[in-house]
């Protein structure tokens, strides 16, 4: 069995057995020493949920070290055949191996999406040009990981009502242990300076995201 951690999308249980219907022990944890971002281009939201691609709002979220951040995060177990179509749903991510610590203050690991780059993803990912344009290049021509995006707007609701239904102590680590993709922003402070995406509670999202 492997261990996956999910940071966004993947804290609803019900998104997370979407793509792992099998998965087993789903269960929240604290990971130290990494922090979210949304930082990466969501191109799901482009080829799936009518997003402009030349817009700012295209950000999907992903995961940072950083000392002196900690996350709270889902895990669950999952075969190695589940865990495979998980790592397609996230073809774009790295997977490292990082700590986690149960409510018990077990310390156990999992795996977990986080930031990657362009030229790893295009050449190393990718076995070949006309791969990397099935899967992006027919969607969008720039570059993936970007410092300059906003977070898509509905995929941010669907990972706060995701986080909500954790509990409010893991709603409060997101919006303190995120940040857009300056990497100086929380998703906190974000949300307070754009009134359109305070009402992110009642957003009926209307599908999942298959992106972390």
């Amino acid at each position: 069995m492997i261990s996956v951690v999910g940071y966004g999308s993947l804290l609803s249980e019900q998104s997370a057995r979407e793509t792992v219907p099998a998965l087993q022990n789903f269960r929240i944890v604290r990971v130290p020493g990494y922090r979210r971002i949304f930082n990466k281009v969501g191109i799901i939201f482009l080829s799936r949920h009518g997003a402009d691609p030349a817009s700012l709002e295209l950000a999907s979220c992903s995961t940072l070290p950083d000392p002196h951040s900690e996350i709270i995060c889902s895990q669950f177990e999952c075969t190695e055949a589940d865990f495979r179509m998980l790592y397609e749903r996230e073809h774009r991510f790295e997977w490292v191996d990082v700590e986690t610590i149960e409510s018990t203050g077990l310390i156990s690991s999992g795996r977990v999406c986080t930031t990657s780059t362009d030229d790893y993803y295009r050449h190393r990912k990718c076995q070949s040009a006309q791969e990397y344009h099935e899967r992006v290049g027919q969607h969008y021509p720039g570059k993936i990981w970007r410092s300059d995006i906003l977070p898509f707007p509905r995929y941010l609701a669907f990972c706060l009502q995701a986080a909500q239904g954790q509990g409010r102590e893991v709603l409060n680590n997101f919006l303190d242990s995120s940040y857009i993709a300056d990497g100086q922003t929380t998703i906190r402070k974000y949300i307070a300076s754009h009134p359109q995406l305070q009402n992110w509670q009642s957003v009926d999202c209307g599908y999942s995201y298959h992106s972390r």
